[in-house]
């Protein structure tokens, strides 16, 4: 089943939506989480790099997801280039697979999402174990798990400023 109804018209997507859907995901990332649920916290910036490279490659693509990865990192206070390192890769996979997921519903990209946001993390993990930290605890990948389960509504989120208004639908003549 495909993710959007096949005569559903989207209305190109203005450069100010993208900007500020990443200033809505860096604040939700830069929002201090309580211990007990830091865990289930997922990657917004992340989950939004996802999004925007599978359904907008031309304009979102491995360079913002570099410069994201870089500002993530000075936020956090991180080895230097470890979140930039882990999106670049995710960037990567999301753009061998989005003809793959785009066939798919939003509950079966979930499972893709969780793979590609799985080895993101893993990727982090690595980097870290690598500069001489500790090892988190498998506890540390549930956020993957979370931000697979949040993936279809962030999905239906950011289509709703390009979907035309349902008159207008039947107006020219696209009603389902």
């Amino acid at each position: 089943m495909p993710s959007m109804e096949p005569r559903q018209i989207l209305r190109p997507v203005r450069s100010f939506w993208i900007l500020l859907s990443f200033v809505c995901a860096f604040t939700l990332n830069f929002v201090p989480w309580d211990n007990r649920h830091l865990t289930f916290q997922p990657e917004f910036v992340l989950l939004l790099l996802l999004y925007w490279c599978i359904h907008l490659p031309g304009r979102v693509s491995i360079g913002s997801a570099f410069f994201c990865g870089i500002i993530m990192d000075i936020a956090d206070a991180n080895v230097f280039g470890q979140h930039a390192l882990a999106y670049v890769l995710a960037c990567f996979l999301a753009l061998q697979l989005r003809r793959r997921m785009l066939m798919h519903s939003l509950w079966q990209q979930s499972v893709h999402v969780f793979g590609i946001l799985f080895l993101a993390q893993l990727c982090m993990v690595l980097t870290r174990l690598l500069g001489g930290a500790q090892f988190i605890g498998l506890g540390y990948f549930v956020a993957a798990l979370t931000g697979a389960l949040l993936w279809p509504a962030l999905s239906h989120m950011m289509q709703v400023p390009q979907r035309l208004p349902t008159k207008a639908r039947y107006e020219s003549g696209h009603a389902s």
